[in-house]
């Protein structure tokens, strides 16, 4: 049995994990729980899986109930004073599923104790990959990505020699308004936003698979995670989301990872590696499909895959900027503050700022990040 600590037990991801937990009990236990602000629904997790550890920024009050006082054995009932220390605590395998910036020392922590990270956050990824990478390398622990797409690129790549990789192919879906008119964009509401055709997932990356913002910061993390050039990564358009990634052969072949669009299997793949789980997802037939359907994006239509892919070309800096630029830009257009068309608009502005830097040293990390946010406020005209 392997035990599992989830940073972010409450969000989208999070509660999906647990969910591969409850269908194989006798596979996976979880250790340690956290969430942000859903006090409420961590207070009925602990109950149900009682957890060694959990952290929850409020502190023990808010979650502790008189449960506890049911539970024989009182160090299942431990909250911690942070996410770095609930990563430190031993686990087999410590998902990381928590938004943002706030995973990046949680992801540090893990992997400076040779642990296992499974990956979920774009943002730490993004802005600290290489970072990670080579901690990876120097304590011997491992980074399995939780996103479908690089999830499946691992797969793909397993028993290849680098040297053959001529190329990695990212599959986009083109989000909740890809049908949608380009005259209309400037009237989208959060609502129209995050009705994805395809995937549950959180706001804030269903506003930015509406941009397509989301498939410029994945082709940033596999640049990250499989240590190749912008150049190296193609963004691919397919509506159906059967095909969730490629990668081009030296001698021409492509391989292909496809299977019904169900996070689920991009987690088995983790929480089983390096074996692969039972039914993990249910069986597609393409005979019943019948065609799939490919294009090459639209940049007018999705100005914001524009941006994030000249920030790959950049360097960190851009990187960092842009990411950071967005998260506060998707928060002020669900709070209906801005326009959906003014995130590319401020997007752009904030890659003609930070550009400078190719690499970016980790203690500047945060920095970059906190001024980015600062100047796109500002253009906002938000203290």
């Amino acid at each position: 049995m392997k035990t599992v600590s989830i940073l972010g037990s409450t969000g989208s991801v999070g509660t999906q994990v647990l969910k591969v937990i409850d269908r194989h009990p006798e596979a996976f236990r979880a250790v340690g729980l956290s969430a942000y602000k859903n006090g409420e629904l961590l207070r009925a997790q602990i109950e149900k899986y009682s957890p060694k550890y959990y952290y929850y920024p409020d502190g023990a009050v808010e979650v502790q109930s008189s449960i506890f006082d049911l539970i024989e054995d009182k160090k299942f009932t431990k909250c911690l004073s942070s996410l770095e220390e609930l990563a430190s605590m031993h686990a087999d395998i410590t998902v990381l599923a928590v938004s943002g910036m706030a995973g990046l020392w949680a992801a540090e922590a893990v992997l400076k104790r040779g642990g296992t990270l499974a990956i979920a956050n774009k943002e730490t990824i993004v802005a600290a990959g290489r970072h990670l990478k080579a901690l990876e390398k120097k304590f011997g622990g491992k980074i399995l990505p939780l996103d479908t797409e690089h999830s499946a690129i691992f797969e793909l790549l397993r028993g290849e020699d680098k040297k053959q990789v001529k190329s990695l192919i990212l599959t986009a879906s083109g989000g909740a308004l890809r049908d949608l008119p380009k005259e209309a964009f400037s009237r989208v509401t959060p609502a129209e936003a995050l009705a994805h055709p395809v995937w549950k997932m959180g706001k804030k990356i269903t506003v930015d698979s509406a941009t397509l913002f989301n498939k410029g910061l994945e082709v940033i993390e596999a640049m990250r995670l499989f240590d190749v050039e912008a150049s190296a990564v193609e963004v691919l358009m397919h509506s159906e989301s059967v095909i969730h990634s490629l990668v081009e052969l030296s001698d021409g072949s492509q391989k292909a990872l496809v299977s019904a669009p169900d996070m689920a299997l991009a987690i088995e793949s983790a929480l089983y590696y390096p074996a692969h789980g039972e039914d993990s997802v249910e069986r597609i037939s393409l005979a019943d499909i019948g065609a799939l359907h490919f294009a090459k994006p639209d940049f007018e239509r999705y100005p914001c895959l524009a941006v994030a892919l000249e920030a790959a070309k950049l360097g960190e800096e851009a990187c960092i900027a842009v990411s950071a630029a967005d998260e506060a830009l998707v928060e002020e257009f669900l709070r209906g503050k801005i326009k959906f068309t003014d995130i590319a608009a401020v997007l752009n502005k904030v890659l003609g700022k930070f550009s400078g830097q190719k690499t970016v040293d980790i203690d500047d990390v945060l920095s970059i990040d906190e001024d980015a946010r600062k100047y796109t406020y500002g253009i906002l005209g938000v203290k």
